[in-house]
């Protein structure tokens, strides 16, 4: 019996982390869900069949899970999908808090099953609010850091912002800050539903650099420049020496349909013409996409 309650603790980890129901589970082993109770129970283990079957549908969820990760301790499991015992998400201590528990685990299975999807070297073309007209490239580096989480670097001028990236259902929340200022910035963009992405497209919300730091809202489009080596050093340097790119472009140098999907207006003027009340980026519209095969990575 020892043995069972030993599979129903490290079962119960499991549920938790992934925030999946016994009902849901239950389909997508494919038992009756009376069955998935009585494993939680502890009242009986599952055969080496359902097991394995039990081990593929968890894959299919969190990359790389196998069958010798039932031998590991409630405990050692537990750390393994960054959750505590106790049922609160484990986070380390330069992750954010106030982040609801429960989203924080959907953001981190997401990452488990798809930060290959995002990682790599981005360039951003949004307004340039200090220069009417013209757009600024910021680079960004996104990759996954020790802890597991989906960390976001990001530079243009002399300021650089460090911070996650959250992938939640088929968008990827950032937010970042500088630590010698405190100056955040925070993004939403339209994502991948499964592709690999190499292009996104969402709202920045930040700070300007006048007297007052005044709030400012803009438009941004993410174009994939390159992917990571896996060589944290090399990346490292290559992220470098993309901050050096002139970060000022003039309206010309991007293609009209760029121009048009970040310079388009809003309000209650261009409602009345069909166009928007407030700053979106819809998902309609979006410009995100997955590789498009013919075309090479831009260098």
């Amino acid at each position: 019996m020892a043995e069972t309650d030993d599979f129903t603790a490290k079962l119960s980890v499991v549920l938790k982390a992934l925030t999946i129901s016994r009902g849901r589970l239950a389909v997508e082993v494919g038992v009756d869900k009376s069955l998935v109770g009585r494993w939680c129970a502890g009242t009986v283990r599952p055969s080496a069949h359902n097991l394995a079957r039990l081990t593929e549908a968890i894959a299919a969820r969190s990359a790389g899970f196998t069958l010798h990760d039932w031998d590991k301790s409630p405990a050692a499991l537990a750390e393994r999908f960054g959750v505590s015992l106790s049922g609160r998400t484990a986070r380390s201590s330069n992750e954010v808090d106030w982040i609801s528990p429960r989203v924080f685990a959907e953001a981190m299975v997401n990452t488990g099953t798809r930060a290959s999807d995002y990682e790599g070297f981005w360039r951003t073309t949004r307004l340039a609010s200090e220069i009417p007209g013209h757009f600024i490239h910021d680079h960004v580096m996104l990759r996954r850091t020790s802890a597991g989480v989906l960390g976001y670097r990001a530079g243009v001028f002399d300021v650089r912002f460090t911070g996650w990236a959250l992938p939640l259902q088929h968008q990827l929340i950032t937010l970042a800050n500088v630590d010698d200022s405190g100056t955040f910035v925070f993004g939403i963009f339209n994502g991948t539903a499964r592709d690999r992405a190499d292009v996104m497209d969402g709202l920045l919300l930040t700070c300007l650099r006048d007297a007052g730091t005044s709030p400012v809202a803009m438009r941004c489009l993410m174009t994939r420049v390159g992917q990571l080596s896996g060589d944290v050093a090399a990346d490292d340097e290559r992220f470098v020496e993309l901050l050096a790119s002139p970060p000022v472009a003039t309206p010309e140098s991007a293609p009209d349909s760029v121009r048009q999907h970040l310079w388009s207006e809003c309000g209650m003027e261009s409602f009345a013409k069909g166009g928007d009340a407030t700053l979106a980026m819809h998902f309609a519209r979006s410009m995100a996409r997955g590789p498009i095969f013919s075309a090479p990575l831009v260098g």
